[in-house]
Formats: C-alpha cells, sequence, structure tokens
C-alpha cells in the first residue's frame, strides 16, 4: 500500500505525466526509487484510475522526447494524471491508517531461523556474517545518502533515521547471535572463531 501512498502523495503536490512522476520519486524520494519500478508505477497508477482516486487528463505540456531524444524538451501530449476528491479521502485514510499501525510478521530470516540445525554452526556464523556485511555496507549507503542529499526537509530525516535506527538493531541482533552460536549457546556445537571488522 506504501506504493499508493508514494502516488498520492505525489500528484497531491502537483498533476504529472508517468515518466515526471518517477523522475520525481528519483530526485526526491531516493529511498523508494530502487523500490518502485516503471513498470510498478504505470500499473497502481491503472489501479488508481480504475478506482477512482485518479482522473487522466490529455494535456500539451512541455516533456523530453523518447529515448535518444530525452534531452529534447519541447509541448508534447501527455497523459496528465490528477488526484480526485474520492482520491484525496483515499489518501488521508490511508496514510493516518498507514502510520499508526503496526503488522508484525515473519521475514524470510525469520523462517529459516526455525531450520538452523541444519546447518553446522561454521556455516550459519559465516552466513550470518555475509548477511551482516550487506547489512553494513546498506547502513553505510543510506548514510552516504543522508549525507550527500540536497533535500534535508524534516520528513527526510525521519525516512532516514527510521531506516537507521532498523539497521542498527539488525546488526545488534546479528552479531549477539553470531556470538551465541559461536558459544554454543543455541545449541550448536561451539564454531570456530571468526574473525569480522566491525
Amino acid at each position: 500500500m506504501y506504493k499508493q501512498v508514494m502516488l498520492l502523495g505525489v500528484l497531491l503536490e502537483k498533476p504529472m505525466y508517468g515518466q515526471q512522476i518517477r523522475e520525481f520519486i528519483e530526485a526526491h524520494h531516493d529511498l523508494f526509487a530502487n523500490h518502485i519500478k516503471k513498470p510498478t508505477i504505470y500499473y497502481q497508477l491503472e489501479r488508481l484510475v480504475a478506482d477512482g482516486y485518479l482522473e487522466i487528463r490529455r494535456e500539451t505540456v512541455e516533456a523530453p522526447g523518447p529515448g535518444a531524444a530525452h534531452e529534447d524538451v519541447a509541448l508534447r501530449e501527455r497523459d496528465m494524471y490528477y488526484v480526485t476528491d474520492q482520491g484525496k479521502g483515499y489518501f488521508s485514510n490511508l496514510l493516518r491508517d498507514m502510520i499508526s499501525k503496526f503488522t508484525p510478521g515473519l521475514s524470510e530470516v525469520d523462517a529459516c531461523l526455525y531450520f538452523l540445525h541444519h546447518l553446522t554452526a561454521e556455516e550459519a556464523c559465516m552466513l550470518l556474517y555475509e548477511r551482516l556485511s550487506l547489512v553494513e555496507a546498506y547502513h553505510n549507503a543510506v548514510i552516504q545518502l543522508r549525507d550527500a542529499s540536497h533535500t534535508s526537509d524534516a520528513a527526510h530525516q525521519l525516512v532516514n533515521d527510521h531506516k537507521l535506527a532498523l539497521l542498527d538493531a539488525e546488526m545488534r541482533w546479528l552479531k549477539r547471535t553470531i556470538e551465541q552460536i559461536s558459544l554454543g549457546a543455541t545449541g550448536h556445537p561451539h564454531a570456530a572463531p571468526t574473525t569480522h571488522s566491525a
């Protein structure tokens, strides 16, 4: 549902055409850009139109050309997306609902932890180290993105703080779990010591 919140929120700023929406998200909501690709944007836009939350108006606007002519900005006809009154109400309800709710659920790693005993302690630690390295790399990437970003408004600060807090918690849990497995505290035989640069 966050994709619908993102699209409706962006279009409440101003009406846009499809490619313009994508570029706006890339420029202003970079944390979401990798999770809401162009085909997904158009699929969600079609759903929002079908449900009456958006309407399409064919308009002549300044827009880049297709493909190699992208730098060639000229007056072109585009399908502009407008949020309807029904869409404004839907966005308002969705926003309040999603902010106030917490939906617990198992992640992929949670499901796998039930079957960790199928691995040796050494392999379990090695795989968790791999996961830790990926989480640390993403944590550093979020920090770099935050520090390099030209948009440092309160909303972006909240999003980055939330993301970093979750990543910090994941890293602490991984380090603690690796240590417990290494010491045999989880029922695994003791693992050989493994070095990791934190």
